[in-house]
């Protein structure tokens, strides 16, 4: 089954520079209108639809074809993330079984891992978590997750899903109702979709994933402290960290 992982990798890369062109065309403030072409020429964005928009060697490069200004995160960031989680989760679909709710399953967390490596790569740059990506992470993921359900008679693991994107909401919301500067609305729809992820395997991994989250994020903090590049008021993104520890969580989780 090692080819599973080596098709789903793949399918990751090519994936990753759509998912580089949405990253740069929503990098932008709260507000903002979203970017349609090059900031400094507005040449078509590498990646977007369209025949001077999908050139491929711009997009490896993360560069506009026409003035080759950097453009989003450095080349192959967001194509090595997205490649690395499709294939760790096609890695894990493969030590089990090959049925329709397993390739369900499948396709639910691989949406969930393109649509946060997206997020991922806004929260770093502007410090933002678009709704559309959150609330479609969220639904789809659900909705496939149902269709696994379905397809497998494992109501009680979206049951568990459904109740596992409310508790982590219901958390994240009150950490954002005591502490405003320091979490957003943006935060809490991210636990939703990863509470959905994280609540089908079960109570101990949606905890797990919680914590892993927070443990990323306190040895990053600790870590700019050691650097003297911040200090114990310093602000970051939140939002990756509760992706890596959801994901970290997610890959670990018995196969059932």
């Amino acid at each position: 089954m090692a080819i599973l992982p080596l098709a789903a990798a793949l399918a990751g890369l090519l994936i990753g520079l759509r998912a580089r062109a949405l990253v740069v065309r929503h990098s932008v403030a709260e507000g903002g209108a979203l970017r349609d072409g090059c900031p400094s020429c507005t040449a078509p964005l590498p990646g977007l639809p369209g025949p001077r928009g999908s050139d491929l060697r711009a997009a490896v490069a993360a560069r506009c074809r026409d003035c080759s200004v950097r453009l989003g995160p450095p080349p192959l960031a967001v194509e090595a993330v997205t490649a690395l989680l499709l294939g760790a989760l096609a890695w894990k679909a493969a030590a089990g079984e090959a049925r329709p709710a397993e390739l369900a399953e499948l396709l639910a967390f691989c949406w969930l891992a393109v649509l946060c490596a997206v997020l991922a790569f806004v929260d770093l740059a502007v410090r933002r978590l678009p709704d559309r990506f959150t609330i479609a992470a969220c639904l789809g993921t659900g909705g496939l997750l149902a269709v696994a359900a379905a397809s497998g008679g494992r109501w009680g693991d979206l049951l568990g899903a459904g109740l596992g994107g409310l508790a982590l909401a219901a958390f994240y919301l009150l950490l954002f109702l005591v502490n405003p500067a320091g979490m957003g609305l943006g935060d809490v729809k991210l636990a939703a979709a990863l509470g959905v992820g994280l609540g089908w395997f079960g109570w101990d991994i949606l905890v797990a994933g919680a914590f892993f989250g927070f443990l990323a994020g306190a040895l990053y903090g600790v870590a700019l402290i050691a650097v003297r590049r911040g200090n114990r008021k310093s602000e970051f993104p939140f939002g990756p960290f509760m992706i890596i520890g959801a994901f970290a969580a997610i890959l670990t989780a018995p196969v059932p």
